[in-house]
């Protein structure tokens, strides 16, 4: 039991927490890899290619690059390797291509550029024989047109007819299954070169150029397949002929142009359909436009295209994999350290979604869609306790005795300062550390930089009570307190805006109870979460911290009554967004 003479040895020991922390920074951090990572060559440089993901394998399909525009080639991220595949039947430029059942349909598209035909040809591609089958023409030809595909229909979308002079609304449905096509609702705004995807079954088109004028438009507009109904949404944040993929339910639109003759730009936008809300995010390493986007694993591959001003020259062969920061390779969803029916739970509300977050089967990057593999993959590991690579720090605080708090996944020890009482059975994931609320803490060096991207910190915790802190950085923010008035969790992590604020709840978690908090900030989103319930939100453009050293079980400054009374467990740290 403790007595009232450690108030004497306050100031001893803040003098011996600061001589600690500074010798655990020497050595301390945990870095993120680049957001861009430079892959390897295709093997055929061209612009206006278009890219198809089967089986989590890259199939870049025609585009211009001297006359290779028959020219099919799978790329493999798991090995970054480039094989020749089956030339197409029909040369063509500005094609469309999408996927359904493992097939790759190629629609439309220009027999040559400048100054060719537009076709009304439909080929499919099936990478399992590497042969191409004729299908049903569409109803009138086009080229620069897009295709989406949902709940097993390609909707192609826009396009240009040469002969007719005309940028195109047209809408029209292909069924597969019967090989026929459907007039469908017009686009609002008819035009070419735009770029669709799809999120929770809408189609969104995005940007391109009306007719042999521009600017470009930074137009948005939403499709239902179910009503055949057109929605107008935000507008991009610039106008350009963007090409666009998906993780995680957010769309990236990648460089294009904005003017006849304009230089390509570096621009990358995100936008979130369930917010209509677009994101300003760091550019690409290179200016381009005419490239193919495709998304496999949580990582989105920007190959080819060209960096030339209109009417354009060299194709590039360049690839570029970005990395949002999103992807979790592995079914331990909530971050709690094992596989169990809160994981299911979890994959079967995102059941039959292109998330990337729960397509965790095949390895190593999944197939793109949540479906009955990655519901194996997961029962295979059930009740298993997980090896997570995005877990940088993780402080179990299972010890029984002494002065250092294990990290688990590395070596950033925690040193524990002021006596804590370990509880070796009363915590919620085996024991926990019980610290008195005068100046028991423990000091780490910084798992991660905040600033780098996306993070989760959770923690399980017992007692409390207003202005205490959780988890701090020594002359930075408090990642998770207790508000000082209220008592409600809160997060001071934030960027350095004039307009930046604290992110509060309106929960108490100072009630006696155990409660599992936790801290998400997915890249745009931050979250606070109790018992795996969001319970505060808002969007934020970035964080900013300095990365000096971490506490547990104290405020950032040490100040009195910024310790934490009571029991703190299972401290974990991570590289990514949990979903608690």
């Amino acid at each position: 039991m403790k007595t009232d003479n450690r108030f004497k040895t306050t100031k001893i020991t803040f003098a011996l927490v600061g001589l600690v922390t500074a010798i655990v920074l020497s050595s301390a951090g945990s870095a993120r890899a680049a957001t861009w990572t430079q892959k390897a060559d295709m093997p055929t440089p061209r612009w206006g290619v278009s890219t198809s993901v089967v089986d989590g394998k890259i199939y870049a399909i025609g585009g211009i690059g001297g006359s290779k525009s028959k020219k099919v080639e799978e790329y493999d991220p798991s090995t970054d390797t480039w094989t020749e595949k089956a030339d197409m039947p029909t040369a063509r430029v500005f094609l469309a291509a999408s996927v359904v059942d493992g097939k790759i349909y190629v629609i439309g598209g220009e027999t040559y550029w400048p100054g060719g035909t537009a076709l009304a040809t439909v080929e499919a591609y099936d990478p399992t024989t590497d042969a191409w089958t004729k299908k049903a023409d569409m109803p009138a030809p086009r080229d620069a047109l897009t295709t989406s595909v949902v709940n097993g229909k390609i909707y192609a979308i826009g396009g240009y007819r040469r002969t007719i002079g005309d940028t195109l609304a047209t809408v029209e449905e292909y069924d597969p299954a019967t090989d026929t096509w459907t007039e469908k609702a017009d686009i609002p705004t008819a035009r070419q070169l735009l770029s669709t995807s799809v999120v929770n079954g809408k189609i969104y088109a995005i940007g391109g150029i009306p007719e042999k004028t521009w600017p470009a438009f930074s137009t948005v507009e939403e499709y239902d397949p179910v009503t055949d109904t057109w929605t107008k949404k935000a507008d991009m944040p610039a106008p350009r002929t963007a090409a666009t993929s998906v993780v995680d339910e957010k769309i990236y639109a990648f460089g294009g142009s904005a003017s006849r003759g304009g230089i390509d730009t570096a621009s990358l936008f995100q936008y979130d359909p369930a917010t209509d809300t677009w994101t300003v995010k760091d550019d690409m390493p290179v200016r381009m436009g005419g490239m193919g986007t495709s998304t496999v694993g949580g990582r989105i591959y920007v190959i080819g295209g060209t960096s030339v001003p209109y009417p354009f020259g060299a194709g590039l062969s360049t690839v570029w994999e970005y990395n949002t920061g999103l992807r979790v390779a592995s079914p331990d969803f909530n971050g709690d350290g094992i596989v169990d029916g809160a994981d299911m739970s979890t994959m079967a509300d995102h059941w039959h979604t292109d998330n990337a977050l729960y397509d965790i089967a095949p390895l190593p990057f999944g197939d793109g869609i949540v479906d009955v593999q990655d519901l194996i993959f997961l029962s295979e590991h059930l009740f298993e306790e997980i090896n997570d690579p995005t877990l940088v720090a993780h402080w179990a605080l299972d010890e029984t005795e002494g002065d250092i708090a294990q990290d688990s996944v590395g070596d950033n020890l925690g040193f524990v300062i002021g006596g804590p009482v370990w509880q070796p059975d009363a915590g919620q994931v085996n024991g926990a550390i019980q610290l008195d609320g005068v100046d028991d803490v423990v000091v780490a060096g910084p798992p991660l930089n905040p600033a780098d991207g996306p993070l989760s910190v959770l923690a399980w915790v017992q007692g409390g009570a207003a202005g205490q802190g959780i988890i701090s950085e020594p002359a930075g923010p408090d990642w998770l307190s207790l508000d000082p008035l209220t008592g409600h969790l809160m997060t001071e992590l934030t960027n350095a805006g004039r307009s930046a604020t604290h992110l509060r709840s309106e929960t108490v978690i100072a009630d006696g109870d155990w409660h599992r908090i936790g801290f998400v900030w997915d890249g745009l989103y931050r979250t606070l979460y109790v018992d795996g319930v969001a319970v505060a939100e808002d969007t934020q453009d970035g964080l900013e911290s300095p990365a000096n050293g971490f506490y547990i079980g104290t405020g950032k400054a040490m100040a009195p009554g910024t310790y934490f009374w009571g029991l703190i467990d299972d401290v974990r740290i991570y590289n990514r967004a949990v979903r608690p």
